[in-house]
């Protein structure tokens, strides 16, 4: 199965690069230095690295239930849409202003070092 995301229009603002960042990092390839194993471990499916990725937001967002509400609404109820689509899609999300740049800022954090642009994971793949 092959992922492709070609932001446009709005997507092609920061919420599709968030998105790109996703395909990317799924994309990329592990060395003998991740966490993973490397080539040794199967391929890594992309719904449980979601599902660990909103686990630890929901804990980490104790102190903001909208932000955790809203991530358990998407690990709770996905409904085939993909990781890719819901974050280029974030801009539209029912949550005010600080919520969405806090959510933003740290779900970039960890998509950059996912996707790993241009050097190897070191120690870890997500």
């Amino acid at each position: 199965m092959a992922l492709r995301l070609r932001p446009t229009g709005e997507q092609a603002g920061e919420f599709g690069q968030l998105a790109a960042l996703w395909v990317e990092g799924l994309s990329a390839p592990h060395d003998a230095a991740c966490g993973c194993g490397g080539m040794a471990m199967p391929i890594l499916d992309p719904a449980d690295i979601e599902t660990d990725v909103l686990d630890y937001l929901i804990g980490k967002y104790r102190d903001a239930p909208e932000l955790a509400a809203f991530l358990r609404q998407r690990r709770d109820h996905r409904a085939g849409v993909r990781f890719e689509a819901w974050l280029a899609g974030l801009g539209d999300a029912p949550l005010n202003s600080d919520a969405r740049a806090r959510l933003t800022a740290d779900l970039r954090i960890f998509l950059e070092s996912f996707a790993a642009r241009g050097r190897p994971r070191v120690g870890i793949c997500y």
